[in-house]
């Protein structure tokens, strides 16, 4: 399982640098602005970071598009894979996704810092914040997919409680806006991306049909 999602992390490659890089570029030119224009003072400072996290989220969804047109599940069962750990695949590979997005936000926040001495403590509690609000959101992918997948094969209980977790996941994320960056809002993101990766898991290992 490792050695495939690694291959998939390889793949999709080029779609994450070309993520990252729009992202940092759209971060510069804010930081500019912050920087020499006057009236823009009370514009957040952790907003580049934000948007490397999101074009890790965006990319996510890129690459489920991808693995469903090109029918990708079919070819990593053509190796020694079960079920489980293609699932397994699905899941983790937009963890991995934004995770990497999550890791590039930190290093830019580090260097930074380093460069102007400008710390900002309380922008590293946005960072997690961000991270897990995004990772949530990634994972609503696969879950309204494989939702989807059991429907479409008849699995009707499953369908409905696939679309049962997916509304009630997006309500608890929309929830901890109110508490972001408090232990409230880390606890409700966590809730939802570790019960939406286990639906998903769940519902992908009941499919009859892997061919789509």
């Amino acid at each position: 399982m490792w050695h495939a999602l690694r291959a998939e992390l390889v793949y999709f490659r080029p779609w994450l640098l070309g993520g990252l890089g729009i992202a940092a570029g759209v971060g510069a030119l804010l930081m500019g602005i912050i920087w020499f224009v006057p009236d823009a003072d009370g514009t957040p400072g952790f907003l580049p970071e934000m948007f490397l996290i999101i074009a890790g989220m965006v990319v996510s969804f890129i690459a489920q598009s991808y693995r469903w047109e090109e029918r990708r599940a079919r070819l990593l069962l053509a190796g020694p894979l079960t079920p489980r750990q293609l699932a397994g695949v699905t899941v983790l590979l937009p963890a991995c996704l934004v995770g990497l997005a999550a890791l590039a936000a930190l290093v830019k926040f580090g260097l930074f810092a380093l460069v102007t001495g400008n710390f900002e403590l309380a922008n590293l509690g946005f960072i997690g914040a961000f991270t897990g609000e995004f990772l949530g959101y990634a994972q609503m992918g696969p879950l309204a997919q494989e939702a989807t997948a059991a429907r479409r094969q008849g699995r009707g209980r499953a369908a409905v409680l696939g679309w049962t977790v997916f509304v009630g996941a997006v309500l608890v994320l929309g929830a901890t806006m109110v508490f972001r960056n408090a232990i409230q809002g880390y606890l409700g993101q966590l809730m939802v991306v570790v019960t939406a990766m286990a639906v998903t898991v769940w519902l992908y290992e009941g499919r009859t049909d892997f061919t789509r």
